[in-house]
């Protein structure tokens, strides 16, 4: 018997400081550790077979990532989320497990949270994400190219709490890609060089715009 799992977790704190490689090695732990009957890649070098969906820039947060991997058997979906728990380091938190789940290519945008010290006022900020907002984005050939990044914003919205701006935008999670630093970059370039950022990935979207449910 050969089943896919789908597991939601969080990723926050100082987790936020581990690049997607050693993500990935933090659950090939737990896996184990946990116990589970994993399926293995066959070959000379078998791994588990395990796969994320939407890696993660070093240093942002995520309350909705996604994560999937085989097992040879049933396994207990309902008290999977607690037995990780129980082995995953600082930072990391598992959510919910499903059997499948809606393919990953599915997933078009990303909605983020981006958090920063500016004076720059929410009408300007917006202005500048609705109009023209270049920035030098590299392509697949790693060059630099002058890019306007705006098309690639499906909305936003910006608001202030006390000194900090809250920027919430849904950015194309499909190629080609927006990584929410070049919206800072943006920012820096063309309102304030001196803004401090923090980011969270708040919800993954299908090409609707519907949450992209992990249950479905």
């Amino acid at each position: 018997m050969q089943l896919n799992i789908r597991l939601a977790y969080r990723k926050t704190g100082r987790a936020r400081f581990l690049s997607h490689l050693d993500t990935m090695r933090v659950f090939q732990r737990a896996l184990t550790r946990a116990g589970l009957p994993l399926r293995y890649t066959e070959g000379f070098n078998p791994h588990i077979v395990l796969s994320i969906a939407l890696p993660l820039g070093v240093g942002m947060e995520s309350v909705t990532e996604r994560l999937d991997f085989g097992v040879t058997e049933n396994i207990g979906l309902g008290t999977l989320p607690s037995s990780l728990n129980t082995v995953l380091p600082e930072g990391f938190q598992a959510t919910q497990a499903v059997i499948g789940g809606r393919p990953a290519s599915q997933i078009a945008f990303a909605r983020v949270e981006i958090t920063a010290e500016s004076p720059v006022s929410p009408e300007r900020i917006v202005e500048l994400f609705t109009t023209s907002a270049v920035v030098d984005k590299r392509n697949k050939k790693k060059e630099l190219i002058p890019t306007d990044i705006v098309p690639f914003i499906r909305d936003i919205a910006c608001e202030r709490s006390g000194d900090k701006l809250l920027l919430t935008a849904t950015l194309s999670a499909r190629e080609p890609i927006l990584n929410p630093e070049y919206v800072a970059e943006a920012w820096r370039t063309h309102l304030d060089p001196e803004a401090a950022f923090a980011f969270r990935r708040v919800a993954l979207l299908d090409g609707d715009g519907k949450p992209f449910d992990n249950l479905l």
